[in-house]
């Protein structure tokens, strides 16, 4: 774009003249008496007529007096958010455009969600609109992390502070991270552990001070933690939880709380209370076993019909429970996303199909650790788009990404699926290790499909990256990993018997394509256990690896020193606002035309304005 200086300059004499036309008129109707000052009229029209400018009348500026996208009251055409129609393809269907309201599956017709309590506060700057979310009146999409800040050699579940690093005497950790995670792009963190009873207040204060939001997981960890064996008991969890979510209710760091982690998994404990106390009768075997996990619900035939609905129905009613008093907690004027994450197992996209939005009125939106691959499901199988027709409420991916290891214990074919598995972090195949490429590729792939799927429309929120740093104390023998039962038998002076490469060791107590390391005795340092995981690039998934950040231990303190790995520079590619060396200079060059131009033009007319002031002088 060109700016031609020469129209304005010849604006500017055609003003000039026009001033010297004006002064004249001024001192022939003055009685032929010299004016000092040209004057063009009165300043108080002026002021009326600058004021009434833009056609408001108001002398307000534009901005003011409009209302923010989705006021109430306002009316606008549809967004690129709202869902279309389906069509009635299939089973003798004519494949012409049906109704929404016509639009049912045949196995599970859509329910008639209850009414939805407020999405918004006056003082939190909050809103949710339909499925897209705001802050601070503009569209919000989530650049999260996964944060905790657990230290090499601390062990969460089993030693004080039990991972809540929340609070001032940690500060050393959130004054280390906070600024490389805006500085990377990032605008949200999620936290697991969060103590009630203790003083946040200065961590949240300084997350706000860095630009970022954070979403605050209340910790219910098992029901060896949070025992549930009454609705009483049930009630009681729920109350707190309000509690927890009124105590910091107008703290502008906090967009939302989640209920539990994971509520759902079988290695917490509370579907398995939630069915004894409901007598279900819910069965937890897989399907292939005759139970009823990964239960299809369109066999209506199957015992597991009416089990898996009354686990579900009062698992959702529960987190509504929570969902409800929390609100009703913040009060009117504030708001904050409550909800509760999922794993995805047991089918969950088919049990939300099942119950809908209508068991969690009170619940902001369907939050799921996904962890599929290099995407999020194929095709229809894709997870927002198993519950997109299902649900009026948004998704968060509240985990997601892959490790960072290339494991060669993950090798099963044909020929070699060698169980258990004798490579480990320093004794690796030729060919594997760590692998920062595939690593990055992967979760960039992930993240750039969360991306999308939010500017489609498609009613995806965001999501949190798993994880910021490494976490060896997730290769230790009370995690869910591959193990060999050996290497967790007590010996008579406390340590371990058979372990490898004792003599005595057995590899037939191992898991399937357990590590004979496992579990990792020293959690100072990095070891491989996991498990088998076919969608992961090389089939294995190392818990110990999905860091942004490696660790490293420092002498004499517990802040260990971070090294980025190469997913750092890739998300802060992805996450920041790009700039254009080319764009940015010309707009330095235009604002610098526009400057010089504007002065040409008021030197211009002050000239003028002093040649045709010294001419009715001289009169």
């Amino acid at each position: 774009m060109r700016i031609h200086r020469l129209p304005l300059v010849l604006l500017a004499l055609f003003g000039c003249l026009a001033v010297g036309q004006h002064t004249q008129h001024t001192q022939h109707t003055e009685g032929g008496k010299a004016v000092g000052v040209a004057t063009s009229g009165s300043p108080k029209k002026d002021h009326e007529e600058a004021g009434t400018s833009g056609g408001s009348g108001s002398g307000k500026p534009e901005s003011e007096g409009k209302q923010p996208p989705g006021k109430s009251g306002e009316k606008k055409p549809p967004s690129k958010h709202e869902e279309h129609p389906g069509t009635n393809k299939g089973k003798g269907g004519s494949g012409l455009p049906v109704s929404k309201k016509q639009q049912q599956h045949d196995d599970h017709p859509k329910p008639t969600p209850k009414p939805r309590r407020k999405t918004n506060g006056a003082k939190s700057g909050i809103a949710l609109k339909g499925k897209d979310l705001y802050v601070d009146g503009e569209p919000y999409f989530m650049k999260g992390v996964a944060y905790s800040p657990v230290p090499l050699g601390d062990d969460p579940l089993y030693g004080a502070p039990y991972g809540d690093y929340f609070t001032d005497e940690y500060s050393a950790f959130w004054v280390r991270d906070l600024p490389l995670l805006r500085a990377m792009g990032a605008n949200t963190i999620r936290t697991y552990s969060w103590n009630t009873s203790r003083n946040h207040e200065t961590f949240l204060d300084m997350v706000h001070e860095n630009d970022l939001k954070v979403c605050i997981t209340y910790f219910l960890g098992s029901t060896q933690q949070t025992p549930i064996k009454s609705e009483a008991d049930m009630e009681r969890v729920a109350q707190d939880f309000a509690h927890a979510v009124g105590r910091f209710r107008d703290h502008p760091a906090i967009l939302g709380w989640t209920f539990g982690n994971e509520i759902n998994g079988g290695w917490n404990g509370f579907v398995y209370a939630i069915d004894g106390i409901y007598s279900c009768g819910w069965n937890p075997l897989p399907v292939a076993q005759g139970g009823c996990t990964n239960f299809d619900f369109k066999n209506h035939t199957s015992p597991c019909v009416n089990s898996t609905k009354c686990l579900y129905t009062h698992l959702f009613k529960w987190i509504d429970r929570a969902a409800e008093l929390a609100h009703d907690a913040l009060g009117e004027d504030y708001y904050r996303l409550v909800f509760a994450t999922f794993a995805d197992i047991d089918n969950l996209y088919q049990r939300i199909q099942m119950l809908g939005d209508d068991a969690q009125p009170n619940v902001d939106m369907w939050a799921a650790q996904i962890y599929r691959g290099k995407n999020f499901g194929e095709g229809e199988q894709n997870f927002w788009r198993q519950i997109k027709d299902y649900s009026d409420k948004p998704l968060a991916i509240t985990e997601y990404g892959v490790d960072a290891y290339f494991d060669s214990c993950g090798i099963c074919n044909e020929t070699v699926c060698e169980t258990p598995c004798y490579n480990s972090y320093t004794n690796e195949t030729k060919g594997y290790g760590e692998n920062q490429n595939i690593h990055a590729e992967w979760v960039a792939s992930l993240t750039g499909q969360l991306r999308e799927a939010y500017d489609r429309g498609m009613g995806v929120l965001g999501g949190f990256v798993m994880a910021w740093i490494d976490e060896a104390w997730k290769t230790t023998t009370h995690f869910p990993t591959n193990i060999c039962a050996d290497n967790t038998k007590k010996g008579k002076n406390g340590g371990r018997e058979y372990h490898y490469p004792h003599a005595k060791f057995d590899p037939k107590t191992c898991d399937f394509k357990a590590h004979v390391s496992c579990p990792n005795l020293d959690i100072w340092k990095p070891s491989l256990c996991g498990q088998y995981m076919p969608a992961f690039p090389d089939h294995y998934l190392n818990e110990g690896f999905f860091g942004i950040n490696k660790v490293f231990g420092v002498d004499g303190t517990d802040v260990n020193q971070l090294e980025p790995r190469l997913l750092y520079a890739v998300l802060q590619d992805m996450w920041l606002p790009k700039i254009d060396p080319i764009i940015e200079w010309h707009k330095a060059a235009m604002a610098t035309i526009i400057t010089a131009t504007i002065s040409t033009v008021l030197i211009t007319i002050w000239g003028c304005q002093r040649h045709f002031q010294g001419r009715v002088g001289l009169r």
